[in-house]
């Protein structure tokens, strides 16, 4: 299969003189800036706009739902000019969802915007819709993984794979964050392979790898100063499936006792999952952390990282993991594999199989220079996930884009 990945970095100077007179005016659109991938990736992009003379960037988002990790300040302390549209939600509401409608509509016509580029996967519906109906000349939906899930009835899917489908038709071109979700949007026809680009998620790869000291920071934590660690960095909701990655870890005590457990993250089963660390006999042993903003600080104690999700698009928690040189055991979901170098850099296991999970982790906490080693060659390849190598990606194909047009 044929895939375009990036865009084409030699065409740089073909876009210089259309560029020289006026300014790409770009609107960046997501449901709600809450802490997670989407939403640094859209920083990164504002951001990157924000100090770029070629471009005029402005964030619209919409209010981040009740139990996410609101951090639209940091739009503000970026200097990105940012908007908040209320009626923008992130579920199917036909009322709100027209409003939403009518209102971006009117932003993106105001704005006189050249490309609107949406973000997530129910909403971007709704964003698209409104690009499409203001005349955007172009139009550009990230993929951070399908809304497509198991559970979803008949009526629901039908309906979803309908409006992405339709959606497709005006969409100038779908970046997706890994390869099986362009193998998906392909095999449910939501578009042909000429539509798709593939840029991977990239982070701050330097931020990961500064000394920290380790006695300070579980000290900080009340960690024990000689156990080995095992974190997760995610939100207790259903998708990251925290459930399993705690049942995972009393089986992994039963075999080795000199470890704890850390979840960085906070959400809607924080309840659940205290009462099943209480249940399984781990009080002493596994820690719930909440949300953090020094998480870079955390991965650097630990031994092993785990991921225990249902679906992913391309998680920014496993690059951050591979930059501070931790191997990986997780679930082998959607973009997981094109991470992970299974037995090279971690492991990739079945979902729903907490006790799959366990062996594996168990093994890197018994193995310590395999461990290490597989640390090491995850820090090597994390190379290909730097921030500047996405953004620069993203740049050359709105001006790719935006050249042809």
């Amino acid at each position: 299969m044929e895939v375009h990945i990036g865009a084409n970095q030699g065409t740089h100077h073909k876009y210089t003189s259309l560029i020289a007179s006026r300014k790409i005016r770009v609107l960046l659109v997501i449901t709600g800036l809450a802490t997670g991938g989407a939403t640094n990736v859209v920083l990164d992009i504002g951001s990157h706009l924000n100090n770029h003379p070629d471009f005029d960037v402005q964030i619209l988002s919409g209010p981040v739902p009740e139990g996410r990790n609101d951090v639209t300040y940091l739009a503000y302390e970026k200097g990105i000019p940012t908007q908040i549209v209320p009626t923008l939600i992130n579920h199917i509401n036909p009322i709100v969802n027209a409003k939403a409608i009518a209102s971006i509509r009117r932003i993106i016509i105001r704005g006189n915007y050249d490309i609107v580029h949406t973000h997530s996967s129910q909403a971007g519906v709704v964003k698209r819709l409104a690009a499409r109906s203001a005349g955007t000349r172009l139009i550009i939906h990230h993929v951070h993984g399908w809304g497509l899930q198991e559970e979803m009835s008949a009526a629901t899917r039908m309906l979803y794979l309908s409006l992405e489908r339709l959606c497709a038709r005006f969409t100038d071109r779908l970046i997706t964050v890994s390869k099986p979700d362009i193998k998906k949007g392909q095999a449910h026809r939501i578009a042909g392979e000429d539509k798709f680009t593939l840029i991977y998620n990239g982070i701050e790869l330097e931020k990961f790898r500064q000394p920290v000291n380790d006695e300070q920071m579980r000290s900080e934590l009340g960690l024990d100063p000689g156990c080995k660690l095992v974190g997760m960095i995610g939100r207790l909701d259903k998708q990251k499936n925290p459930l399993d990655f705690i049942r995972a870890a009393a089986i992994v005590r039963k075999g080795y006792t000199n470890v704890q457990f850390l979840f960085v993250g906070d959400g809607s089963l924080r309840s659940e999952c205290e009462q099943l660390i209480n249940e399984l006999g781990l009080k002493e042993s596994f820690f719930l952390l909440g949300f953090r903003n020094d998480v870079d600080r955390i991965l650097s104690i630990l031994t092993v990282t785990a991921m225990s999700s249902l679906w992913e698009g391309l998680p920014i928690a496993f690059l951050e993991s591979m930059s501070a040189g931790k191997p990986i055991v997780a679930n082998n979901v959607d973009g997981a594999s094109d991470v992970v170098i299974n037995g090279t850099t971690g492991f990739l296991v079945t979902p729903n199989q907490p006790s799959e999970m366990a062996k594996h982790i168990l093994y890197l906490l018994i193995n310590e220079k395999q461990c290490n080693e597989m640390g090491h060659v995850a820090q090597q390849h994390s190379c290909y996930f730097s921030k500047q190598r996405m953004v620069e990606q993203i740049e050359s194909l709105y001006k790719e884009l935006y050249s042809a047009s």
